[in-house]
Parts: structure tokens; sequence; C-alpha cells
């Protein structure tokens, strides 16, 4: 198999947080490249760089694999279990633990480059603009931290936990909270730019397009809010709360909802242009190309549709439920499952 070209550094694939894949698999994976299983759960999503594979495991352990073999080149010990999403930054990847603290890990080595304490599990993957990390912890704190050092910067205390990963551009970093509200606050001071109240907790991470900030809520409603004021721009109403993140791609964008259906609506004004046939709960972020994306169901199958009419192309049916979002290249396909076990598909 040829040399992954492709990086894919942090939680849906980039730090804009589109969910953005170049891959144009149109047809499924049917080939086992490597098959990998780990001691424990893994709830988080892998991610790649210059030809490996980085995970992180409810054993507590991040490892880096060789994306063509599956060989273990290197594992880190973390002091407790890993749900967060590692990113990729430099030669630093950084991932939040069980334990409270946020690891930066030299990617090459696997050796602790620095750590940061927080007072609660970090579920979170880490954010890296510019030269400061954001992340949000179950302690219901938003904070900043130097990228170079670790030391926290600033933090803001919330009315509840933190599970959304971040978005940072410009002068702004955004989240969402347990609380119910989807925060904009500035990078450099935490101080609020603006706060929108939704009617329940908000666990999805955003993404920005076009000026416009997209999260989905527990509230049954997926918001299209002003980037720069946070007034509402239109939002799109499911039967069920909304847990998946959003993939944008082609003024389209994409999420699952826990009603099991996948959605594709227009970016300008939230109109469906279409849904999936009902997979049962959708939890897990969806990503998407130019002509495809691919979703994980809990239920065991990784599914990918035409962007533009909704047919379904391909499904990789892999046993055990799904809840982490699939690596999608024109070489090769990772998927990682809730019991633990890793797949290099093509």
């Amino acid at each position: 198999m040829a040399q992954n070209a492709m990086n894919w550094v942090t939680l849906l694939a980039a730090n804009d947080r589109r969910g953005k894949t170049s891959g144009a698999r149109r047809t499924g994976p049917d080939e086992l490249i490597w098959k990998l299983a780990l001691p424990e759960s893994v709830r988080s999503s892998p991610v790649l760089s210059d030809g490996v594979v980085y995970v992180t495991c409810r054993d507590g352990h991040l490892y880096a694999l060789d994306s063509r073999t599956g060989k273990e080149r290197w594992k880190f010990r973390a002091g407790a279990a890993i749900d967060s999403t590692p990113s990729i930054s430099g030669h630093l990847v950084l991932f939040g633990s069980d334990d409270g603290s946020l690891y930066a890990v030299d990617r090459t080595a696997g050796r602790l480059y620095w750590r940061a304490e927080a007072g609660g599990a970090i579920w979170t993957s880490p954010v890296i603009h510019d030269d400061s990390v954001y992340f949000g912890s179950t302690d219901g704190a938003f904070r900043a931290a130097d990228r170079s050092t670790g030391k926290i910067r600033w933090s803001r205390q919330m009315e509840g936990r933190i599970c959304s990963t971040a978005y940072a551009s410009g002068q702004l970093v955004y989240f969402g909270c347990s609380d119910g509200r989807i925060y904009a606050l500035e990078g450099s001071s935490g101080k609020d730019a603006w706060i929108h109240q939704a009617g329940d907790a908000v666990i999805a991470s955003p993404a920005v397009a076009d000026g416009v900030l997209l999260a989905g809520s527990e509230d049954y409603f997926f918001y299209a809010l002003d980037a720069a004021t946070g007034r509402v721009r239109w939002k799109f109403e499911t039967d069920l709360g909304i847990y998946s993140s959003a993939a944008v791609t082609g003024g389209r964008v994409f999420f699952g909802g826990k009603n099991g259906y996948l959605y594709a609506i227009a970016l300008a004004d939230g109109k469906e242009i279409w849904k999936s046939k009902p997979l049962r709960t959708l939890t897990a972020p969806p990503v998407a190309g130019d002509s495809i994306v691919c979703i994980q169901t809990f239920y065991g199958a990784t599914q990918a549709y035409d962007t533009s009419t909704g047919e379904e192309l391909w499904r990789a049916n892999l046993g055990g439920s799904l809840q982490s979002t699939p690596i999608v290249t024109d070489d090769a396909v990772y998927i990682a499952t809730y019991p633990g076990v890793l797949y290099a598909l093509r």
C-alpha cells in the first residue's frame, strides 16, 4: 500500500472541524490490510500523520501504530483511562485523560513533553491555535494553555460539564456546554464575546463555515449562528436530540441524529436536502468529501452516501458499536470500534 499523503490531525480531520476528506471512495473497502485488538474499549477517534496512526484507549495508553502494518511504534501511559481524541501539532501529540491532565507527548519517541492539570476528566480533543491549546473538562472549566510549556494562561468556569471540542478561529474560540449554552470567548483572555442559550445540553463540537457557527443540541435543534455576534441565522428541528458534530462541504451540512437519520441540509438557509433511511441511533460525527459522506453507526456499520442525492454507496459491517469518526483516504479507511478493535481496510 502506498504511504498515505493525507494527514488527519485531530477530531473531524483538521482544526476547522469540518470533517473534510479528500478521499473519494465511491466503492467500499473490501480487503483487510491489518487488524489490531487493544486491551480495552476505544471511545475516541483515530488520527493520522506521516504514516502513523495515533489512537487512545480506555486502558490508559496512547498508541502510535504504523499505518501500513498496524505494528506498534510506541505507547505512552497516562494516569487513567482516555476518551479524548488526540490532536497533532508539530512534533507533539496532545490528548486529555480521565486523570484530569492534558498531556503533550513527543510524537516521534513517545516521551512526555509537558503536562497541564485540570479539575476533572478531559474528554474533549485539545485545539491548537497559534501558540495556545484550548480544552474543556468535566469540572466545567474551559482553559487556555501555552503550547510550548503547558502553563495555564486563563481559565473560565461554566455551569455544566464541557464535552464539546472547541473550534478556534481568528480572535475567538467556540464550544458547547451541558448548561445548554454555546460560548464564544476571546482567545487571548477568555472574556465573553457572546453566549447563545439553547434549550438543552450542547455536546456536539461546533464548526464554522462562511461566517456561520454550526452545532446541534440535545434540545432537538441544529443551530446556525452568526459567528461574530451569536445571532440565529436559522435552526433545523429533528425529533430527538443531536449529539453528532457536523461535517461541512460544498454548501451542505451533514450530521446524525439520535433518531437514526443522517441529514444533509443547506448551509445557506437550513433547508433539508435529503435524509438517509433510518439507521437507529447516530451519535458519531460524519466525514464528507466532494462526492461522499461517511458515518459510523452505533450498531456496527460504516456507511457511505452520495453527498448530492443521499444514495447509499457502500457499507462496511464490522460488528460492535461504533462511536468514533473513520479516517477516509483514497489509500485506506481506518476504523476504531468501541470494543477496542482497529481496522485498516482498502
